[in-house]
């Protein structure tokens, strides 16, 4: 399926249609782990977020190295 990304402040927002939703168990106030790969982002839903999802992913930010070990199995 194909969708538009949209300027949400200073990011973008990408609407998930309400069957993608319901398939993943996602409702409004679910929150989420964005995984950030070469060419690809993958969304997963976590029962609650952690300290290191409010920091920047950058390459020395050991959440960016749990990220890139997880993106590995």
């Amino acid at each position: 399926m194909a969708t538009k990304l949209l300027k949400w402040g200073n990011g973008v927002g990408l609407l998930v249609p309400s069957f993608a939703a319901k398939s993943c168990g996602f409702k409004p106030g679910t929150f989420v782990r964005i995984i950030v790969l070469d060419n690809e982002i993958r969304v997963r839903p976590v029962s609650t977020p952690c300290v290191d999802d409010y920091s920047p992913l950058d390459d020395e930010s050991p959440a960016h190295k749990v990220e890139r070990l997880e993106t590995k199995w």
